[in-house]
């Protein structure tokens, strides 16, 4: 499996810009509404820069979704969506990363925004640590078709070979109550290999884009069409 020239730059740039300390940002949620002092730890994405402020503001337009309902996050890094979830409205937020330092960022972010009281934070692969079913599922999942390196957490979450999304789509049945639904992003740059569009209906999921932008400017490394899929 081979990336193409544009990948690749865009994952050298990634690699770049995630090599920071730990800080605090703002989210813009809305015109009015923001999320303020959201923690970054070093090895863990930066949600300003990426995808993640766009599926941030997405949960928080459209949260009828998660209503007095049960989240799952999972990849959950900073803790962005699952906070946004808990704090607009979720009755309970399951959160998971495979990577430690995501989970103690995770666990800063859900202690600063008071919600540790309907919180549960796990650290496994997928659903591996996982008991309980959800209304929704988020999934922020590596975009780019490459085999993960283990020893660097921040290549991790951007690139996999295909199995992880396969893998996640057959699990997460198990997880859903019904009519239950996952909410996946997408930087299009990433091809088809790990495109929920391509990849869910093979494992007989309905999609529907809710979202499609164009990042052409701003702070966003992630230059190019960007969507948000609904699926069931």
């Amino acid at each position: 499996m081979s990336l193409s020239i544009e990948q690749q730059e865009q994952i050298d740039l990634q690699l770049k810009e995630h090599n920071h300390n730990k800080y605090e940002v703002n989210i813009q949620l809305s015109d009015k509404e923001v999320l303020n002092g959201l923690i970054v730890h070093p090895n863990v994405l930066r949600p300003e820069i990426t995808t993640a402020q766009y599926l941030a503001k997405w949960l928080f337009e459209n949260k009828e979704l998660y209503q007095n309902k049960v989240v799952i996050d999972i990849g959950s890094g900073t803790g962005i969506q699952g906070v946004i979830t808990g704090l607009y409205g979720a009755r309970q937020v399951i959160f998971s990363d495979i990577s430690e330092e995501a989970v103690k960022n995770t666990e800063e972010n859900v202690t600063k925004f008071n919600l540790s009281k309907k919180a549960r934070i796990l650290t496994g692969d997928l659903f591996e640590k996982i008991n309980d079913k959800a209304d929704l599922i988020i999934f922020n999942h590596p975009f780019f078709p490459e085999e993960p390196t283990k020893d660097n957490p921040i290549l991790r979450a951007m690139v996999d070979s295909g199995d992880l999304i396969h893998r996640f789509f057959k699990d997460a049945k198990k997880f859903l109550n019904t009519n239950g639904k996952i909410i996946m992003p997408y930087f299009h740059m990433g091809g088809d290999i790990n495109n929920p569009a391509i990849q869910a209906p093979k494992h007989d999921y309905t999609v529907v884009e809710k979202l499609r932008v164009t990042i052409a400017h701003g702070l966003t490394l992630q230059k190019g069409e960007v969507s948000i899929y609904e699926i069931q």
